[in-house]
Parts: structure tokens; sequence; C-alpha cells
């Protein structure tokens, strides 16, 4: 345990437990109850002057009154016990999530936050008047950003690494600089500017802080986000700020989709307020709302908030009239504010058909090509091996550090690949159950891996937007297929093995020659994030899964888009389509596994086994099991030859069959009715 020695009061502070890693820094918890150690890499002698600033002029803290900590300002400069200083102490923030846990609907469902509408103002609201506060001490924020802010279950919000804070000396008047800043939160005068060379002011946080406040009053949507109808290929996050396009800006290219929360439904000041900040603020910063005005908004717009009376955790605007949410749950059948009212559905420990064992979410899952084991991925870092029989595991596979995003198995069953936020690929020997090797190359993690048929290749797609070509013989990189403008979500070869398909967070699927590395084409058609490819057996068919509820099938031969599914009430995590290619399978965030026809696209059969977000569903080789991995840690399997399956099935038949029957019948009947009044007649 390192000892170290707080420069204010001359006392030893020691380092505690396991550090936190950060890019420039590791945060320890210490011996002095209530604070955190924060300590650098590379201790600066223009860092360690900027925090003696710092710690000498606090900004007041505006919740002293109810007892909360609103921003982690250093305390004291540490030292080490021959005088060197390395770090700073820094009051710790207890029993508070990110900012981003609060506004995503996925993540609050995931983390089971009861948060509404009204909760979400107030937490604006709070982090404006924090904001306010810090600017009316003379410091700019700078890097404002989610990560940065943790909020408790009070609405009370707390900004951490105030260390990158742009300070200035009261007396010499020298300006100590933020250095970093965040794609999307950056304004439009500030993209590709060196932020070492540029004195900042309020009124580039006043853009911050609004692109913050409508994240969180608009369901965790961005004011940049939307369908571009630009030509070409949708531009990165920075550059749309940068040329002012947004979605309610003059003359832009980005439009609404069905799943973008009306702008009207929030109160006229507020909407005031966005206006003036990206449009007439986007060339003259001056007019952009400052962070007292964002206050004096807010609280119109909270006191202006009533309870629906259908969902007592649906509130909307008096001045809007009627309750937004439960429309929107009428219309798309998703409710990003569920009623706590609901009944909750009871959960089983243990019952057949159940693989439990994972400690995290189940993030992959695949059969073996025997249909003997399931093998799956984890959130918890591990592989796990099943006994489909036995339903018992075989065996667990530790070496990652991270999670583990993606698993595939080589079509001779005797390799795993499993793809990890650490940002490794490992390859394990599925006979020994050693690892074998550890791919490295991507700069962040690796979201899909899988296994070429008849080529002697593994494929790998990462949030770093690229996709990697490995050749199994020599573990070394092939190539590297660029294209993507945001992250790679899913990959998947075709049955011949000559291209690959990709699906992205920029909405786009691409489809990739493998002998050239070129790309074929692109499929656009998608509103959302494209979370899922699968390609039909006979390489004709694509069928891809998306962040908007819906299922696209795509025509390879045309390279157009042949049918749009909906039937999911949440985002459609993953589908496969069955080795046969008679059905396919989609998994979502509704917590359900549907089953569809392939040839009529039409529902088959909906699985209700999980309590949680499905994050992965899979075909055994002969068409009759599927295995599905979710956020409820667990793997389901569902036995599509079963008794019961079958009676489903084949009850749908005999409704047809004697649908006909009784037309058979009415006809014979109507004919002996005429018959008997041309009789009567005559």
């Amino acid at each position: 345990m390192a000892v170290l020695i707080c420069d204010t009061k001359n006392e030893l502070i020691t380092l505690l437990g396991e550090p936190i890693q950060s890019g420039e820094a590791q945060v320890w918890h210490t011996d002095r109850q209530g604070y955190l150690a924060k300590i650098y890499h590379l201790p600066t002698s223009e860092r360690l002057e900027k925090l003696k600033v710092m710690i000498s002029s606090p900004p007041q803290e505006p919740n002293s009154h109810l007892n909360h900590i609103s921003f982690a300002w250093p305390q004291s400069l540490l030292k080490t016990t021959q005088g060197e200083y390395v770090g700073f102490l820094m009051p710790e923030i207890k029993g508070a999530k990110e900012l981003i846990d609060l506004y995503n609907p996925q993540r609050r469902k995931k983390l089971k936050l009861e948060i509404d509408w009204r909760f979400l103002h107030t937490t604006a609201l709070n982090i404006a008047s924090i904001i306010e506060a810090i600017h009316s001490f003379g410091y700019v924020l700078g890097d404002i950003k989610p990560q940065n802010i943790l909020v408790n279950n009070r609405a009370l919000p707390s900004i951490i690494d105030t260390d990158s804070f742009q300070v200035r000396h009261l007396n010499n008047s020298k300006v100590y600089r933020c250095l970093v800043g965040s794609p999307g939160f950056t304004p439009p005068e500030l993209i590709g500017k060196d932020f070492s060379l540029i004195d900042q002011t309020e009124l580039h946080d006043r853009f911050r802080v609004a692109v913050i406040i409508y994240h969180l009053l608009f369901g965790g949507e961005s004011p940049f986000g939307g369908k571009w109808i630009g030509t070409g290929d949708l531009p990165e996050v920075n550059e749309l700020i940068r040329q002012g396009f947004w979605l309610y800006g003059v003359n832009s290219l980005i439009q609404s989709t069905n799943r973008t929360i009306d702008f009207n439904i929030i109160h006229p000041e507020v909407q005031r307020c966005f206006l003036k900040c990206f449009n007439e603020g986007y060339q003259n910063p001056n007019l952009r709302p400052t962070a007292k005005e964002w206050v004096k908004a807010l609280r119109l717009a909270l006191d202006d908030l009533t309870v629906c009376s259908k969902a007592d955790s649906h509130y909307y605007s008096r001045i809007y009239g009627q309750c937004y949410w439960c429309e929107r749950t009428n219309n798309l059948g998703i409710d990003i504010f569920p009623s706590t009212s609901k009944s909750q559905k009871l959960i089983e420990k243990k019952e057949k058909n159940s693989l439990i064992g994972h400690s995290n979410w189940v993030s992959s899952v695949t059969f073996s090509s025997d249909g003997n084991m399931v093998i799956s991925g984890s959130y918890d870092t591990t592989i796990k091996i099943w006994n489909l029989t036995t339903e018992k595991q075989i065996c667990t596979l530790t070496g990652h550090t991270d999670s583990v995003l993606s698993i595939a198995i080589s079509p001779n069953d005797k390799i795993i690949a499993s793809g990890s936020s650490d940002k490794t690929i490992k390859l394990w020997n599925l006979v020994t159950m050693q690892q074998i090797c550890t791919l490295i190359g991507h700069t962040k993690g690796i979201s899909s891996v899988t296994f070429s048929l008849n080529r002697n290749i593994l494929a790998s797609g990462s949030y770093d937007t690229t996709i990697k070509l490995w050749n199994l013989t020599t573990k070394e990189e092939i190539c590297t297929l660029i294209g993507h403008a945001q992250g790679i979500s899913s990959i998947a070869f075709s049955p011949d093995g000559n291209i690959l398909a990709s699906g992205s967070y920029d909405t786009t699927i691409k489809l990739w020659n493998l002998t050239t590395g070129e790309q074929i084409n692109t499929l656009i058609g998608h509103s959302h994030f494209v979370l899922s490819v699968a390609f039909s057996p006979d390489g004709k068919t694509l069928v891809s899964g998306c962040y908007d509820a819906t299922i696209k099938l795509w025509d390879l031969v045309t390279g157009k888009q042949t049918r749009t599914i909906t039937g999911h009430g949440d985002s459609v995590t993953s589908v496969i389509i069955s080795p046969d290619g008679e059905t396919f399978a989609s998994g979502s965030f509704d917590e359900t596994v549907i089953l569809w026809d392939l040839v009529t696209a039409k529902e088959i059969h909906r699985f209700y086994k999980h309590y949680n977000n499905v994050n992965s569903v899979a075909f055994s080789t002969n068409s009759k099991i599927i295995a599905s991995g979710s956020d409820d840690n667990t793997i389901q399997i569902f036995h599509l030859s079963s008794q019961k399956f079958n009676n489903k099935i084949s009850i749908n038949k005999n409704t047809s069959k004697n649908n006909l029957i009784t037309l058979y019948y009415y006809f014979i009947y109507a004919m002996l009715t005429i018959l008997l009044l041309i009789w009567i007649f005559l």
C-alpha cells in the first residue's frame, strides 16, 4: 500500500485497493473516509500549478443546504514521502449513476432505474444551476460530457474530472487551458482547433450545456441525430455541428424519423432556448442562452408538468395538452417510461432448458456443428461451454480482462473465437479448452467475430469503425476494411465465403468482396443503428435487425430491400436464418424471441422465457433448436420440434383447413336454396 502526504495538513494518506485506470491518471480509494486520490501518470509543473490555483479558489457549493457535493473539486495536493508531487485529493461521489444511465431508456431498463420525465427535467435544471455557479466564479468547464456528470436518486448532479476545467489565475491572469473536448459536444467554432492554444469562454460552455439538456429531455436522442438526406454517407457528428445541421435547423440535411421524439412536447421557453442556441447561436455565440437562462426556462417547464391519469410514470406538459408518452406507446409500441404500477414478472431460479451460470449479461451464443454444445460469451469476461443434453457446464474459459461481446466457433468445431471490450480477439482450442493465441490490432472493443465456412479466415468488426480479416494459419492480419462512418455492430460471411456483410451504427449495411477487399454495395434503408445481419443459406437474402425495432429483408441479387417487418416492441438486437432456409429468428430488447417464416415474413411463434433484454439468438445446424442469451444472465433453449410447439403450428394449419370446409358447405347450402326458389316460382 502506497503512502502519500496531504500537502494542506501534512497528513499521511494511504492508497487502498486497486486503482481505476484512465488515460492520464489512476484514481484510488484512500483511508480518509469520503475521499479519493487522483495520481497522474505524468504530473507536469503546469498541471500542478493549475491545481494550486483551484485549491486556493474553490467555487461556492450551491447545494450545501442539501448535504450534497456538486463538484469533485481538488482539496489538496498529494506528494510522496520524498516530496515529489504526484496528484491531488478530492471528495468521493457515492451512490450516483452516470448521466447516460438516466436518459438512455435501454440503460435505465438494464439498471432497473425508475425514472420519469419529471426527474429528467429536475436533473437538467440542477445541472444548469451548478454550471451557473461555476461560471460565476470565472471557471470554464470545457469538456462537458455525460461521463463527467454523475446523478444520485434525488436528481442531484455531481461534476467530476474538474481538473480538466479552464482556470484563470486571479493574480497574474495566466490561463490554464482545458486541453480536451468530446465529439458531439464541441461548439462549431472550436471544431478542428487545437484546444491547447485557445482561451475558452463560457460562450463555448453554453453550447455544450444545451446538448446535455437535449439528451435529457429527448430520451437520449442527439440534436444532430436523424435521417441524413444529403449526398454521400452520413458525416461524423462534429462535421454536422460545424456545418450547422441539426434536426430543427434552417435548410438542415437532417430530418426526423418516426421514432424521433416530438419537439413540441417540451415547454415553449425550453424550445426557444434550443432554437436560440443551435440556430441564432450557430454563428453568433453571444445569442446562446446562458446557464441562468436555462435555469429559468426549466423551472417554468417543471412547474408546467402534470402526471398522466393512465400511467403513473408519464409526465407531460399542460401546454402540450395530452400525454405524449401514451401516444408514442400506442403508435410505436415502445414506452420509454413504463409504469411502475405494472406487475413485475416472476423470476424462476431454474427451469428446464435454461442454462444458468454467468454472473452478468450474456452477450453472444452459438452452437457447435454437431448440436451437442452451446457456447456463450458474457459481460462477466468469461466464455462458457455447455452440454446441451445435460444442461451442465463443461468448461469456463477465462483470459479476457473486459466484457466478452461476441463468440464464434469454427466450422470444424476445433476453435472458438472471442471478441472483447478489452480490444483483443482470443482463439481457444475446443478440444484442450486452452487458449491458442491473442489477436491484437483493433483500437476499440470488438463487437463481432465470425469464421468463413470454406476459407481459412476469421473476420472481426470493431467499434473503431473497421473490419479486420485474419489468417487462421499464420494468426496474422490479412487486411483492414475501411468504409463505415461509425462503429461496426455485426458482421457475417456469405455461405460461399466470398462476401462479407457488415452492419453499423452509421445506419448502413455494407457488402465487401473478400477477394479484392473492396466494397460491393451499401444497403441504405434503416433509420437507426443496424445491430445485426445474417445471410440465408443460398446467399440470396440478407436479414437485418435495427435499433428502431424493425427487421428488413434484402434481395442481394438486386441490392434492394424487399420487406420491412414490425413485430417487436423494442430494438432488434440479433437476427439469424435457420440452416434449412425456411425460417429466421430475432431477439429484442422487448425480452422476446420471435420465429418468422422467411418466405412470407409472417410470425410463427413468440417465446417469452426471458425477463430482460435479449442480446443474441442462434440456430442449431438441424434448424430444430434456438438458443438465446439475455441481460437476465441466462441462456434459454427452445426446441422447435417439441409437442407444444407443433401444436401451435398445427392449430394454425387446421384453422385454414376448417375455413375451407366451412366455405364448401356454405356453397352447397346456397345452391340448394337457389334451386328451391326456382322450383317454387315455376
